[in-house]
């Protein structure tokens, strides 16, 4: 059996001004052209990328344009690149990914395979939470010349992941696919990990820069060689711009000068530097803290001022516990006549382990709950009660 070579990317993120740097946005785009340029050198035949091209569901004219620029050099090495959508990027109509595939640059996996050898492609895209339970993952039957089949998504799933928000069951998966499913190919967690769910490979491959101060094995790519012998995986780190993640804790006499001694412990040369202040007040500013580590060298730096901050000690408070308060909002809702739509939105948001700043992401991410709740609203009301026959009732008068 002849063998196959796909390079898996994922979570590339491009036009990300991580810390509102624009030397971080060119970051992303230059790690991201690094991973088709090892897919060139390797010769692969194909490339996978599981989702969150873009780090916004409309990215920038230029952003596109570089993202196409990139895939460019595969299409004349007769590399073929598949893609998914993933949460950041997805949009409620057409994707980018869409377009991309209208240039010849890419082409989208769906539930029918798509074959690269005799390795059977599949895609879904990130399923919104809302509709989990509901949405039909199951897939299309692969060809006959099928030795292989892998199904590319972008959830956060146990056993690999636990404790980031929404995360899903990777045997459910494997249930609900319907088909036998040789490996799952993940993208969503900007880490490599993996593991075996009831005999089926399930990976994620990393993302392709760092997206945060506690995702440190960014910036990886994997190969994957498939033959008789089976899905074997293999690492390849991508050359990114170095972090410095550090503290600098004041005393009631500390200073500037203090501050200078603990960045000059650290290589800034170059590096993105993600300092965090705390203890106490002291005379030096944050700002006299970035501009003190730019001149050490750092190219990009992200200041948190924590100092003075007072910690809450949860045992001395004899009211209530904080599951006392949920138990008390719960207790309060149940007096009002809100709808299970109106209720569903409010446990979102309570249980949130943390909210999207992004708008957009938030407006998809509630928008089907709203509608459901108006319409339900419209529902629950009688002739009577609607808008037109009040109408008709003020002509009548």
């Amino acid at each position: 059996m002849p063998r196959t070579s796909i390079l898996h990317i994922s979570d590339s993120h491009l036009g990300k001004r991580q810390y509102g740097s624009d030397i971080r946005r060119e970051d992303f785009a230059k790690a991201f052209e690094q991973a088709i340029e090892v897919a060139i050198d390797r010769d692969v035949d194909a490339v996978i990328h599981t989702g969150d091209l873009f780090d916004d569901p409309v990215p920038s004219l230029p952003t596109v344009m570089r993202a196409a620029d990139a895939l460019k050099p595969l299409e004349e090495h007769g590399i073929p690149f598949y893609g998914i959508v993933g949460n950041h990027e997805r949009k409620n109509d057409e994707q980018w990914l869409d377009l991309l595939r209208r240039t010849s640059a890419a082409s989208r996996l769906g539930k029918k395979p798509t074959m690269v050898g005799d390795v059977a492609l599949y895609g879904i895209d990130a399923v919104r939470p809302s509709v989990w339970d509901s949405i039909e993952l199951e897939l299309e039957e692969p060809p006959e010349q099928a030795a292989w089949t892998i199904l590319c998504m972008h959830e956060l799933l146990t056993p690999l992941v636990s404790g980031m928000g929404r995360v899903y069951p990777a045997a459910e998966v494997i249930d609900r696919a319907g088909i036998d499913l040789d490996g799952i190919a993940l993208g969503d967690l900007h880490q490599p990990a993996s593991s075996v769910v009831d005999g089926t490979d399930v990976w994620y491959a990393s993302a392709t820069e760092r997206g945060g101060k506690d995702q440190e094995e960014t910036g990886v790519v994997q190969i994957l060689y498939i033959d008789n012998s089976g899905i074997k995986r293999h690492q390849i780190e991508l050359e990114t711009r170095p972090f410095a993640v550090f503290e600098i804790a004041f005393g009631e006499e500390d200073g500037a000068s203090h501050a200078r001694d603990v960045l000059e412990r650290h290589d800034l040369d170059g590096a993105v530097a993600k300092v965090e202040l705390s203890g106490d007040r002291a005379a030096v500013t944050a700002n006299e803290v970035t501009q003190m580590a730019r001149e050490a060298g750092a190219a990009v730096v992200s200041v948190d001022d924590n100092r003075g901050r007072v910690d809450l000690d949860v045992e001395s408070i004899e009211a209530m516990s904080l599951q006392g308060l949920d138990d008390a909002i719960e207790e309060k809702l149940a007096d009002e006549k809100f709808s299970a739509v109106a209720l569903d939105v409010d446990r979102e948001i309570r249980q949130a382990d943390e909210l999207d700043t992004n708008v957009n992401r938030v407006a998809d991410s509630f928008g089907e709950l709203l509608s459901d709740a108006q319409q339900q609203a419209f529902d629950d009301l009688g002739p009577e009660e609607t808008p037109e026959a009040a109408t008709e009732m003020e002509v009548e008068k």
